[in-house]
């Protein structure tokens, strides 16, 4: 039998601020929260169930507007909802993620109070100094120094200035959060697809205003560009070859991070500034609506505005665009790199099992490249068919609600 999950919000009535002509409404499931998101009708049938409203009552408040359901129709349509929930909540890790894993770095406990203790940052006054502060950093960063002499020693401290830099980044969303009133959790390490990245647990950020989830989404940024305006300063005064490499890879990772497209701060930025959720999911449901439309097909209206509208059929075109010369460009490497990985580990294996070994550094480097691209292909694989057989089971499941 279906139970109640720990289901934060039902009395609160947890609704997004986005730009849909309906309410969405969230969920938050679970002591460490799965936040799902729910049709009003469903939201509807748990709120009024967990205020001990009855089927019948329910129904006949759906009857008056409009909706032609039987009590049973009701409780079954409860008991699917409620059985899905529990589901997640059972398994929430079957909820699909682009993240391969998450090593917490820093820990909630750890998280809060320094956010806390940063968020003055995001007051108009901070906001305007460091904003002052970034451009007296461009004005007098020197413009025409692209002469880099790498060295060993400059490349390795340059990279741990970059890594606490993305500490930083990480830090300055967490401090967004805490300056409305929300509060952050831990701060990890993951694998994004295939790119190593680091986390920040700001789930609960969806409890805020959609202009203040913005400040969220961009304050890592902003923290991070603080950051390389003092690393600036800096080489401007040491010459130093650490900093001057930090700066290209915090500027690298900054553009990179900005794409809309990709699970970065630049599509939770945009997803917010357009008041749009699961902004990953529109081109597909507004290539479909086109198509169908095309086809004289029925269609229900999309829930947004003209504008809103243009913007996302635009990014529509941008995100088809750039995920083709990403699978173009990057399953053709992997291919390669497969189809010589056999021949690899049996010359790297016999040179291994001579005495003296005939290693070299190079080869040896070599094969650790491709046994590295040659797990993350393996990895996207195995996440592709994940999502066919997730797919798989919510038809089965809706179909068998039906």
């Amino acid at each position: 039998m279906d139970r109640l999950p720990d289901i934060q919000g039902i009395q609160e009535r947890l609704i997004v601020d986005t730009s849909e002509g309906r309410p969405v409404y969230l969920l938050a499931v679970g002591t460490n929260p799965t936040y799902i998101r729910l049709s009003s009708t469903s939201y509807y049938l748990l709120e009024q169930h967990s205020l001990g409203v009855s089927f019948e009552s329910v129904a006949e408040d759906l009857n008056k507007k409009g909706q032609q359901v039987s009590p049973a129709q009701v409780e079954a349509a409860y008991h699917k909802v409620l059985g899905q929930i529990n589901e997640i909540e059972r398994n929430p890790k079957s909820k699909r993620s682009e993240f391969f894993f998450k090593f917490p770095l820093l820990p909630k406990s750890w998280v809060r109070p320094i956010a806390a203790s940063l968020s003055f940052a995001f007051s108009k006054i901070s906001v305007y100094f460091l904003l002052g502060f970034m451009a007296l950093a461009v004005a007098i960063a020197p413009h025409n120094d692209f002469n880099l002499e790498v060295t060993p020693d400059g490349l390795f401290w340059g990279y741990l200035l970059f890594l606490f830099s993305l500490i930083i980044h990480e830090l300055g969303h967490a401090s967004a959060c805490s300056r409305y009133g929300s509060e952050p959790s831990d701060i990890g390490f993951t694998f994004y697809l295939i790119w190593p990245a680091f986390y920040s647990d700001v789930s609960a950020a969806w409890r805020l205003k959609r202009w203040q989830r913005v400040i969220v989404d961009i304050g890592g940024v902003f923290f991070q560009l603080v950051v390389a305006a003092v690393y600036v300063i800096i080489y401007k005064f040491t010459d130093l070859l650490a900093f001057k490499l930090a700066l290209l890879m915090i500027v690298g990772s900054c553009l990179f991070t900005l794409n809309p497209v990709f699970k970065f701060d630049g599509y939770w930025f945009l997803a917010d500034a357009l008041g749009v959720t699961n902004l990953a999911a529109q081109p597909l449901r507004i290539s479909n609506y086109f198509f169908n439309k095309f086809r004289k097909r029925p269609v229900k209206p999309l829930p947004w505005p003209p504008t809103i509208l243009i913007i996302l059929t635009l990014y529509t075109f941008l995100s088809f665009a750039i995920w083709g010369y990403f699978l173009w460009f990057i399953f053709p490497l992997f291919w390669q790199e497969s189809v010589k990985y056999p021949q690899a580990v049996v010359s790297i294996t016999s040179k291994l099992w001579h005495w003296p070994p005939i290693l070299g550094l190079e080869e040896l480097k070599a094969f650790a490249t491709s046994t590295f691209l040659i797990a993350i292909f393996g990895l996207m694989v195995w996440r592709l068919i994940q999502a066919l057989i997730n797919l798989k089971f919510r038809r089965q499941t809706q179909s068998g609600g039906n």
